[in-house]
């Protein structure tokens, strides 16, 4: 509560004209693709900089639950539109298939090419039960769907002061640093439920923008529907259910393999 305390002072006096308790929020996930080309290549224009997908958060002040925009009837493993966005110079924007993140990792490290993107470091799913704390992460890899038990991550929030309008709802800005990496905010008290798109929340409010990392993945509410009933939110059971370390030593075995094949293909 301490951490938040400069936050509660800044909202108090606030009038109260939304409290909206349930409902859902749809987001585009912008992901920088970092691409590691040899120098001088012939490819660097056709490599798009950018990947887009429709997320979609359903929230209760019970529970809360982060996964596919599309399909998301699915749950969160399911496939999804990625939109490329950068490439050829011209900063055009195609539609891919239906993709996983899992399928679009293994043909980047295949390739050679791809050092992050969909499906290396974002989550594909989260669910919160806001009454007990639980956490549970819900992670691609390689066509394979795992469910993570996990600690709510939680995160020193520092308003800065700056606020603004947002869909429509006030939003105040708070900044959080883990390890070394800065995390930027902008939630609104309209809807006072604290969480927002992936792992991240703790906030007297919904997060509607999230940049991490100098925008390297950016979230950004598209719209807010406060009106349709929700249902009751139930954690997810689908996928190989793993440790932190179960799953980070899958992870590691199998780029391994992958890189060893890689390098018999080019002997």
């Amino acid at each position: 509560m301490n951490r938040l305390t400069p936050v509660l002072a800044l909202l108090v006096g606030l009038p109260v004209l939304v409290t909206a308790q349930s409902g859902t929020v749809l987001y585009d996930q912008a992901t920088r693709l970092d691409f590691n080309l040899p120098a001088n290549s012939p490819f660097a224009s056709r490599i798009p900089k950018n990947t887009v997908q429709p997320m979609q958060l359903t929230f209760s002040p019970e529970a809360t639950l982060f996964g596919a925009g599309t399909q998301a009837q699915d749950g969160p493993g399911a496939g999804r539109d990625i939109r490329f966005s950068g490439g050829g110079g011209g900063g055009e924007v195609m539609v891919t298939r239906e993709i996983s993140g899992g399928e679009m990792m293994m043909a980047g490290r295949a390739m050679g090419f791809l050092g992050g993107g969909p499906g290396s470091d974002a989550i594909s799913g989260a669910y919160t039960d806001l009454s007990d704390g639980s956490y549970t992460e819900m992670r691609d890899f390689l066509g394979r769907v795992f469910r993570i038990p996990a600690e709510r991550p939680t995160f020193a929030w520092k308003m800065t002061g700056e606020q603004a309008m947002f869909l429509g709802h006030p939003v105040y800005q708070a900044i959080a640093q883990q390890d070394s990496t800065t995390i930027e905010a902008w939630f609104t008290p309209d809807i006072p439920i604290p969480a927002g798109p992936a792992q991240y929340g703790g906030l007297p409010g919904l997060i509607l923008t999230l940049a991490v990392d100098s925008n390297r993945v950016v979230y950004t509410a598209t719209a807010i529907d406060t009106t349709t009933a929700v249902k009751a939110i139930k954690a997810p059971s689908e996928g190989s259910k793993v440790t932190r370390e179960e799953y980070d030593r899958i992870v590691k075995d199998k780029m391994a393999e992958l890189e060893k094949s890689r390098r018999g293909r080019r002997n």
